[in-house]
């Protein structure tokens, strides 16, 4: 009798066992390592506000219409305002509170002495097209026309400078 209840204890606990494996099945399958869940943004990403000055007397402004850039920088989390004048530039530096400025590299001499005025300037990305002046060129942070990467990294770089920048002013004051 006692063999017969120690078979029978164990084929229980033999099928108790199998079966566990197949329960631990059930459930979200989207919580597998590696699958379901991306992180494609550093963890110091932060959204940045984008102002873009796209001059029409300039080439920038045909380049930037070859990538949809609002729309990329809208679904990585970024804000973008485009101007196209220097007296809405001017203007609209005055009054908002912008973290990276997106500009030609021919009119990045102009952009900066607008940005020297404010002590919470945003930083400068200079865009560089082709057949400009080699002065300008050296002052380029990004290729025209660019790609998607490279805008994004630029950015991130700007954010990064303009981060700095403004806790060194808060720590002056």
């Amino acid at each position: 009798m006692k063999g017969r209840v120690g078979m029978v204890t164990v084929a229980v606990a033999a099928v108790g066992l199998l079966a566990a494996a197949d329960l631990a099945a059930c459930g979200e399958k989207f919580l597998v390592a590696g699958r379901g869940t991306r992180y494609q943004r550093p963890k110091n990403f932060r959204a940045a506000s984008v102002l873009i000055y796209a001059n029409p007397s300039s080439s920038l402004d045909a380049a930037l219409r070859k990538l949809p850039v609002e729309s990329i920088l809208k679904r990585e989390g970024h804000r973008a305002t485009v101007v196209a004048s220097a007296e809405q530039l001017s203007a609209i530096l005055a009054s908002g509170n912008f973290d990276v400025l997106l500009a030609d590299s021919g009119e990045a001499a102009a952009v900066e002495t607008l940005l020297a005025k404010s002590s919470d300037a945003p930083a400068l990305v200079a865009v560089c097209l082709k057949g400009q002046e080699k002065a300008a060129v050296e002052k380029c942070s990004l290729k025209a026309p660019p790609k998607e990467r490279t805008l994004l990294e630029a950015i991130d770089r700007a954010v990064e400078r303009h981060d700095q920048n403004a806790r060194k002013v808060a720590a002056r004051s």
